[in-house]
């Protein structure tokens, strides 16, 4: 039913891509393909690396072991699509974005065993999603699991109360106001042992949220921690 909607919905309406305005995406192929390219790098450092895997020598109290950016949030096409994926109710946007997000992944990791994958989105504390009524890393997570065929959780991680933003506060504030807002569904903690997690959001901006997330995860016995995001700073 979902896919006759949506063709209604694309002919009533079709996507326009952002930059050349051609009908059924919200960024074509071709767009895409002049968009400036990251190179993969560390994310501690910034320094080149490969397959934007953390350097052992920035691993320091660090628990993520790589995370794969898409593009950089300054891309001025790259900023207007998140901005209004996830303050104008554009939704579809994010179908788009998760192709360009499977596609960048398969490139930077080697995926032979599905099996050994679980995909997570980064929760939400349940009144803003309540008011907001979409989890846009919800989304992108499942989207990317349908593509690629590996096993999403939408229940393994809980927010289980709301924090300020991380880019406003201090270092020693980043750290209290992360402290005791995630856990772990222990109802599903066997789904986590001896797995390779990638979690997807839009945006990371700093990572403290997703270290203590990382942290999290490590202590259950996953064995890797990808992140995956269309766009940082």
């Amino acid at each position: 039913m979902s896919k006759i909607l949506n063709f209604i919905k694309d002919i009533i309406a079709p996507k326009r891509c952002y930059s050349c305005n051609k009908e059924w995406h919200f960024l074509c192929n071709f767009c895409d393909s002049k968009l400036h390219k990251l190179n993969p790098y560390c994310y501690i450092c910034k320094k080149e690396t490969s397959n934007f895997e953390i350097h052992k020598s920035c691993k320091k109290n660090i628990f993520f072991d790589k995370i794969i950016v898409y593009n950089h949030y300054k891309e001025i096409i790259i900023n207007k699509l998140i901005k209004d994926s996830k303050f104008f109710n554009k939704k579809d946007i994010l179908e788009d974005l998760s192709l360009y997000l499977s596609n960048k992944l398969l490139e930077n990791e080697n995926i032979f065993n599905k099996d050994n994958y679980l995909i997570l989105p980064v929760p939400m504390n349940f009144f803003r999603r309540i008011k907001k009524w979409y989890n846009q890393s919800e989304i992108l997570a499942s989207e990317i699991s349908r593509i690629i065929w590996i096993n999403y959780n939408k229940n393994i991680l809980i927010k289980i109360k709301n924090t300020k933003q991380q880019s406003l506060l201090s270092k020693k504030e980043r750290e209290n106001n992360l402290l005791n807002v995630f856990k772990i569904n222990r109802k599903y903690i066997k789904n986590l042992e001896f797995k390779k997690v990638i979690l997807v959001d839009d945006v990371i901006s700093t990572w403290s949220t997703i270290n203590e997330i990382s942290k999290i995860l490590k202590q259950n016995w996953v064995l890797k921690i990808i992140w995956l995001c269309v766009a940082s700073d």
